[in-house]
């Protein structure tokens, strides 16, 4: 009897696990186990694509996986050890053996360092990948901005075009952007901004302070390349060139370089070659006093796209 008890009251136990079991599967507002199960085999997958190649099997994976996996990007790529312990940075450590090569080699420091760069740079090639899908990312990224370049060698360009693919249409970034495009003078933010909003006001200011500042800054830049065929942007660029053009500090190359990219602006430039041109002497081999040839968009049908190596310095 007392046996039939004890089988009756195990009985009893086991089936009342298996309901309040299985009203945690059921009931609304439960969280069951596969968000967790998905979470530890994302974050394996994120650590695999952390160490990898921006093109291989794990970093496809994490692109498909797409919102959920950004936090653990975030978590192992931006902020992971070396931020929070900085003394444990790969710049920090390197030294640290650099320093004592006996301890170097007996505790293998070289190894044990985690190149931080090469993994914060893996984590922005990931949230770009995911594009818009890692909008999440944006303060962390702005935080990286400020803050990681005192901690180690940190690519700013690749986490400026990252904030730009992640950010869409969002205006989160905007005020940082345009901080850092004054502060620091950098043409990628301003451009970075631009894209995101469509806002000329910062771009412009920051070419015009770049030009004043020195011509080289501004000249031998990719972004305003980019820019070439922005109508509405032309219209502060074309006056900005063609200024520079006659600017003593810029020497043959730069003057041949204010051609290119007037030149590759169509005829939004047009005008302002044909002025450049009239001020020289008539004649069909007429040159800029850096010895840079100037074509005459009337007579050739219309203006070339040539880089600057093909303009014509014979």
């Amino acid at each position: 009897m007392p046996l039939r008890g004890l089988k009756r009251r195990g009985r009893l136990i086991a089936t009342g696990v298996l309901v309040v079991a299985g009203a945690g599967w059921v009931l609304p507002g439960q969280r069951d186990h596969w968000p967790y199960l998905l979470s530890r085999r994302t974050a394996g997958l994120v650590e695999q694509a952390l160490r990898a190649d921006s093109r291989s099997e794990a970093s496809e994976a994490v692109r498909q996986i797409g919102v959920r996996a950004v936090p653990l990007i975030v978590r192992k790529g931006l902020h992971d050890a070396c931020h929070r312990l900085p003394f444990l940075s790969f710049d920090h450590l390197l030294a640290l053996g650099s320093r004592h090569p006996r301890l170097n080699r007996w505790l293998g420091i070289d190894d044990f360092a985690d190149n931080c760069a090469s993994r914060h740079s893996q984590a922005a090639r990931l949230l770009s990948m995911m594009g818009t899908n890692a909008q999440a990312a944006v303060p962390d990224l702005i935080d990286c901005l400020e803050h990681c370049p005192q901690l180690h060698y940190v690519d700013t360009t690749e986490l400026l075009d990252t904030l730009g693919e992640v950010s869409g249409a969002s205006r989160t970034a905007i005020p940082f952007l345009t901080h850092y495009a004054r502060d620091y003078l950098s043409l990628r933010a301003a451009v970075v901004a631009y894209f995101i909003d469509g806002q000329t006001n910062l771009l412009v200011e920051t070419c015009q302070r770049l030009a004043q500042q020195n011509p080289l800054h501004l000249l031998r830049t990719h972004e305003l390349y980019w820019l070439r065929e922005d109508h509405l942007l032309n219209q502060h660029l074309v006056p900005l060139f063609e200024q520079l053009h006659s600017d003593p500090r810029c020497g043959a190359d730069e003057r041949r370089s204010v051609l290119f990219e007037l030149e590759c602006r169509g005829g939004d430039a047009e005008e302002a070659l044909n002025r450049l041109r009239d001020r020289q002497p008539e004649s069909s081999g007429a040159r800029d006093p850096g010895g840079a040839q100037i074509r005459n968009p009337r007579s050739e049908g219309g203006v070339g796209t040539a880089r600057p190596g093909t303009v014509d310095t014979a």
